[in-house]
């Protein structure tokens, strides 16, 4: 759908509404009632009308399941950071996921220890160690 200025909305409901008193008017006040003229202007000012509270609808519509997204994309991130910071192991975010509470998944590890002590007085500070474990 075309995106459209929110002006635009405004100035089609004003003219529904004038064109909706202007057929109303031309019914109570003129003489020599003209129906016709006057039921053409109520039905395109009731169809004006119509109109843009139909597509202001479609765009709230829109505008509510972006926020709702918007709102689950936040709970996501805020579950995330509660992720402990000394994990072995990764976690991973899954955006798709129906419930947010299980769109973080990692292994809840303690921190491991190491006792070995000889391998660390073999190398320096500088020295990066990699120690693999099963």
């Amino acid at each position: 759908m075309v995106k459209v200025d929110s002006s635009l909305w405004m100035i089609l409901n004003v003219a529904g509404i004038l064109l909706l008193a202007a057929g109303a008017l031309t019914i109570m006040f003129v003489s020599p009632p003209k129906p016709s003229v006057s039921m053409v202007y109520i039905a395109v000012g009731i169809t004006l009308i119509v109109a843009t509270a139909l597509l202001v609808g479609v765009e709230g519509y829109k505008l509510r399941k972006e926020d709702e997204e918007f709102r689950r994309f936040e709970e996501i991130r805020d579950e995330a950071r509660m992720v402990p910071n000394d994990l072995r192991d990764g976690y991973l975010i899954d955006y798709t996921a129906a419930n947010t509470k299980k769109a973080i998944s990692y292994t809840d590890n303690e921190t491991e220890t190491c006792n070995d002590t000889e391998y660390f007085d073999d190398h320096s500070d500088d020295d990066v160690v990699i120690i693999y474990s099963d």
